[in-house]
């Protein structure tokens, strides 16, 4: 038959009671489930074995939390000397510039694009002018052929 599902937060309660805190040296008590399995002295003989190693591991994470602080108010204190100097100053005006000449340049490029495309239509537009002109030239010289009378045949005898 199975057994009901555990709620998991009283599961994790349960193992922080049970875990003894290695880093304070406190004494390990084990808990009541495990008495009954396996015999003291081996189990006494693992938790000596493991404190030794999670000991060894906190004191690490500790040196490393240490170096960790160290390095973040070095950065904290070279990004103060950063924003102090005279030269972020220079920096920041010179940056200015450049964003405002980029807009100006972006701006200018757009306004030779519109230059560009009307004249393009400007020039499409006179060879479609120059087009009609020439065929209303040949219709004008059509007609004005077809209203002449033709030159008389002279013909000799």
């Amino acid at each position: 038959m199975l057994e009901p599902l555990s709620d998991p937060e009283e599961d994790q309660n349960e193992i922080q009671k049970s875990t003894p805190d290695f880093a304070q040296g406190s004494e390990m008590k084990l808990p009541d489930v495990v008495e009954g399995l396996f015999p003291e002295a081996a189990v006494n003989g693992l938790l000596k074995h493991f404190k030794m190693e999670l000991t060894h591991v906190s004191s690490e994470i500790r040196q490393l939390t240490g170096k960790q602080d160290e390095l973040l108010e070095k950065v904290e204190t070279h990004n103060q000397e950063l924003e102090a100097s005279l030269e972020m100053g220079e920096l920041a005006k010179v940056m200015n510039e450049m964003k405002m000449g980029l807009e100006r340049l972006t701006k200018l490029r757009q306004d030779m694009n519109t230059v560009h495309d009307r004249s393009e239509k400007l020039k499409q537009r006179a060879e479609k002018l120059v087009t009609v002109r020439q065929t209303a030239e040949r219709k004008e010289e059509e007609l004005v052929a077809k209203m002449e009378p033709p030159p008389p045949c002279s013909e000799e005898k």
